[in-house]
């Protein structure tokens, strides 16, 4: 996998090379093309060992970046865009805010990988949802850079091809140093990275939601503005043609062509209230006109004969002045220079009703769409009236303007035209909702924490297991080795075969029953004991050994008493408070249980016990003289024949 992770690192470098020098727009090449430079520089340093260096390179690098991300989220009222666009106007070359910042995805997805070089690419360091946050943002600029562009964009949402190439190999270059933890550790990793992606996708999804419903709101405040031109438009028109039917109308009441100077007192108040008149003129039946206001610049217009001079208006002329109704042209050429609309009005005696001529209303269609932008906010929108052959009207800027418009029919004279309103990209660029940005990164954060809480849960779940399981077994060791001791502690004091005290718990026994006095002491030996081992062999020897052991301890624990193995097939008795009578007594009851085991000598004579017993008076108990003459009365029951019991007394 290192292979295919160098690999795929030197492939990124021709590509960011290859797109500083293509000369393909837009400018945003110009910042990501260094940054994913740098990214892939400091990716080869940490590789090659040279983390100080790495670290050094990648820290600047990630605050520009971050630096970038969050010009995007500050609020407009903190820096404004033009703030923004006079440092960009500091440097070389003719930069704009819109073209030269990239989207925020690409700039999440670039300060993410830099992150995850920074924390060493570690699992423990959410490094498997780093990579997945870089993934999912890139799969989005890269599916918004492929398809066509949304409705009313309002800033870029994609990058050049060649750098998204670069991004995603850069991201799987990463990604293959990975593969080996992550397969080894994929079961702990799963579960809090499948949570942490599905966070991811709901803000991605919410992010991109938003920032349309924000694209739709901008639209729709243009729209607005193009809908209010529109009715200012309208409601001009209307305002202007009422005013003319009044003025038309004076005239129909004198009942004669007027004069100079009644024309020019008359016409002067109305071409005043309406700036965006060019001339308000009188035109007899034949078509010549006759009057004019203002004169000034309009003296070419007296005289002129429209019908000659206009061949296509003299359907418009033969409204008034032969069919004695309104008449109006669309968009044309003024004889005196400029562009617009005429509209004729008849003028008729009101006495008679004969028609006397038509009052000619020129309006420049420039002058009354500026007049109406002076009442709207339009510089930083390009308003235009056009059709499908040319435009008529421009206003606003001409250049730096969206790639998107809002268009409506309006009506000029007789003309159906579009009125189009284009936004500036500084326009859009102010008037854009920083939320979805802050959701987007706030959103990527927290997905990045929910994966490290839970990732660090599960491994303190699954180092708490361990940790118990070590417990457990630690105590299940502890238990052992209490058994075991025990088990020790026992067979230092009982003989295995037989389960009897052994000497030596005898010996304890005895300085613990320093003051039991009278005691008595019994030596307890099998006859011919050797005879059976070496006749019957040394496992029913063991087994004979273990019979009379058990039928001889119980009757001298309930006197209270120890019944030991001394030694081979010697079994030491010893009774406390027993007196010369008790242990004679006892002795005796020791003997006759022994011959009736039913366990036979090699003759088939029964198996006999030959006991030799001492007791000890008051003082202090002195064990060499008890067990002294406890021995010398056994050997007298062996040299007097066996099978008996042999007492002598101490007066110690």
């Amino acid at each position: 996998m290192r292979l295919v992770s160098s690999l795929t690192l030197y492939l990124s470098l021709p590509l960011i090379v290859w797109t500083l020098w293509s000369g393909e727009d837009p400018a945003q090449r110009w910042v990501l093309a260094p940054l994913l430079g740098l990214l892939a520089l400091g990716q080869w340093l940490s590789w090659q060992r040279w983390i100080a260096l790495s670290r050094w390179l990648l820290i600047p690098t990630a605050l520009v970046t971050l630096g970038i991300l969050a010009s995007v989220m500050i609020s407009e009222s903190w820096i404004a865009t033009a703030t923004w666009q006079g440092w960009l106007d500091r440097l070389p070359g003719d930069w704009t805010l819109y073209q030269v910042r990239p989207s925020p995805l690409t700039l999440a997805a670039l300060f993410t990988l830099m992150l995850n070089l920074l924390l060493l690419s570690r699992l423990g360091l959410g490094s498997p949802v780093l990579l997945l946050l870089v993934a999912g943002c890139t799969a989005l600029v890269s599916a918004r850079s492929l398809l066509p562009a949304p409705p009313h964009a309002s800033a870029l949402i994609g990058a050049p091809p060649a750098l998204l190439a670069a991004l995603w190999l850069l991201w799987g270059s990463q990604l293959a140093r990975l593969v080996a933890p992550l397969m080894r550790y994929w079961q702990r990793i799963l579960p809090p990275l499948a949570i942490a992606g599905t966070i991811m996708l709901v803000v991605l999804f919410g992010w991109q939601q938003q920032r349309q419903n924000d694209n739709d709101r901008l639209f729709a405040q243009i729209a607005n503005d193009g809908d209010r031109i529109a009715t200012l438009l309208a409601t001009e028109t209307e305002a202007h043609l009422k005013a003319m039917r009044r003025f038309a109308s004076f005239w129909d009441m004198l009942g004669q062509i007027p004069t100079r100077s009644e024309w020019e007192r008359q016409a002067k108040r109305y071409y005043e209230d309406f700036g965006y008149f060019r001339d308000i003129a009188f035109i007899d039946r034949d078509g010549k006109v006759l009057r004019v206001y203002p004169l000034r610049g309009n003296q070419s217009l007296l005289g002129i004969n429209l019908y000659q001079s206009q061949a296509r208006a003299n359907a418009v002329l033969d409204r008034p002045l032969v069919y004695g109704i309104e008449g109006q042209t669309g968009i044309i050429d003024f004889l005196q220079g400029g562009r617009g609309v005429i509209s004729y009005l008849p003028v008729r005696d009101i006495v008679d009703g004969e028609l006397l001529g038509a009052v000619g209303m020129v309006v420049s269609v420039d002058n009354l769409l500026k007049s109406l932008l002076r009442q709207t906010h339009s510089r930083d929108r390009a308003i235009m009236i056009l059709d499908h052959k040319q435009v008529y009207f421009h206003g606003g800027p001409l250049a730096n303007l969206s790639d998107w418009r809002y268009q409506r029919p309006v009506r000029i004279g007789a003309d159906t035209l579009l009125l189009s309103v284009q936004p500036d990209l500084d326009l859009l660029l102010r008037q854009r909702d920083r939320v979805p940005e802050i959701t987007l990164v706030f959103g990527l954060v927290l997905a990045y924490l929910v994966y490290m809480v839970l990732y660090v849960y599960r491994r303190l779940a699954q180092q708490h297991r361990l940790v118990s399981q070590t417990n457990d077994s630690l105590r299940h060791e502890i238990a052992q080795r209490e058994r075991l001791q025990g088990e020790i502690e026992w067979l230092a004091r009982h003989d295995e075969l037989t389960q009897l005290p052994n000497r030596r718990q005898l010996m304890n026994w005895l300085d613990e029953h320093q003051q039991a006095l009278p005691l008595a002491l019994m030596i307890c030996d099998l006859d011919h004991f050797k005879r059976i081992n070496d006749h019957f062999g040394h496992l029913t020897g063991d087994r004979y050994l273990a019979t009379v052991a058990a039928c001889c301890r119980d009757k001298i624990e309930d006197a209270g008493g120890i019944f030991a193995r001394y030694g081979g097939e010697e079994f030491v008795a010893c009774v406390p408070r027993c007196n010369r009578q008790q242990a004679l007594h006892l002795a005796e009851s020791l003997r006759l249980s022994v011959a009736e085991t039913e366990l036979v000598q090699p003759d088939g004579r029964p198996l006999t016990l030959s006991i030799g017993v001492s007791v000890t008076g008051g003082g202090t108990l002195q064990r060499e003289p008890l067990f002294q003459a406890a021995d010398e009365s056994l050997y007298r029951a062996k040299q007097n024949g066996r099978n008996r019991v042999e007492i002598d007394g101490l007066a110690l």
